[in-house]
């Protein structure tokens, strides 16, 4: 999937800015995050909200709501009233694995909720210790086969986008690999950079920060295009995996049954939000490609990534509850 660029951006902003009727709801709006202050959703809720609160006079409060892996700000937005006044900064994990994982939700994860908007996705990168005698992804590939059962791999938790993109990949390469799970980033890419374990996969600026220490390696990143800012660093699927992609997103929400002229203003809005210059830049800093998608077509890709982890969680056997 190739990252969106600031075409699509532009449009809806330009959208946004003629002739629309359809009022905003009456502030204050608030914008749920599933996970703790200082965290990507965090970080990206606070950017977003600021700027929409600039351009559009709205009052924008953001709420953190941890736990559950999202699935309890999930449910307290699909508790409010349908008319765009509750948003949730959601992402690939909470709107698109939880469904798979959590066999009980406190709400429906279609009816209850209305995609908006994407802001940002990100590919990850397959990560290994530097004493791991391996180059390629296709030297990895042989290793694992050679020492079946031998190599870990590490993981901020069960049933994270980093844990399902290393069964992916097992799934895939046909390898047997043993999973690892840590509770954080942090300790599952302290093991890898001391050699408690061999590999891992990694939000971009964890890799880089690791490889720039000198004691990991990147291989590949997960996207099915290389990385802008990583262009010497191959793919994965163009490595001897072909058909592999991940892709890490975040987006905002709103309660299911919220009226499309609210849900495509909403929309229009976030999207200029996007197409500031300083919004994208803080977000690339983030290691992330600013990427603004409108409701039809971010309904898809959550659609897309929904069906895609429940096959893994299926066959892997992942249950939180």
């Amino acid at each position: 999937m190739a990252f969106s660029k600031i075409v699509p951006a532009l449009a809806l902003a330009l959208a946004a800015t003629h002739g629309i009727a359809q009022d905003l709801p009456a502030g204050p709006i608030r914008m749920l995050v599933g996970f703790a202050p200082g965290g990507g959703n965090d970080v990206i809720a606070r950017l977003v909200s600021t700027q929409f609160q600039l351009n559009t006079k709205t009052t924008v409060v953001v709420e953190n709501k941890p736990g559950g892996g999202s699935t309890i700000a999930t449910a307290e937005m699909t508790r409010g009233k349908p008319d765009g006044s509750v948003l949730l900064l959601g992402s690939v994990g909470g709107q698109a694995i939880a469904p798979s994982i959590y066999s009980k939700l406190p709400y429906d994860p279609v009816k209850g909720v209305q995609p908006v908007s994407l802001v940002a996705k990100s590919a990850n990168a397959l990560v290994v210790n530097n004493d791991l005698p391996v180059k390629t992804v296709q030297e990895l590939v042989a290793y694992a086969k050679a020492n079946p059962g031998k190599l870990n791999v590490t993981s901020p938790g069960n049933g994270t986008i980093s844990h399902l993109s290393a069964e992916l990949f097992k799934s895939m390469a046909g390898v047997s690999i043993t999973h690892v799970p840590y509770r954080g980033d942090a300790p599952a890419m302290q093991d890898v950079m001391a050699g408690q374990a061999q590999m891992t996969f990694a939000s971009l600026p964890s890799a880089k920060a690791g490889a720039d220490s000198g004691k990991v390696r990147i291989l590949a990143v997960t996207s099915t295009k290389r990385v802008e800012t990583m262009p010497n660093v191959p793919t994965i699927a163009e490595s001897g995996v072909p058909g592999y992609e991940v892709v890490s997103w975040y987006g905002v929400f709103t309660t299911g049954g919220t009226p499309m002229p609210t849900v495509n203003r909403l929309a229009q809005e976030i999207a200029a939000v996007i197409a500031q210059p300083s919004i994208r830049d803080a977000i690339a800093k983030q290691g992330m490609e600013p990427s603004a998608l409108g409701p039809v077509e971010f309904t898809q890709l959550v659609n897309r990534d929904t069906q895609k982890w429940a096959k893994v969680v299926k066959t892997v056997g992942i249950k939180l509850d």
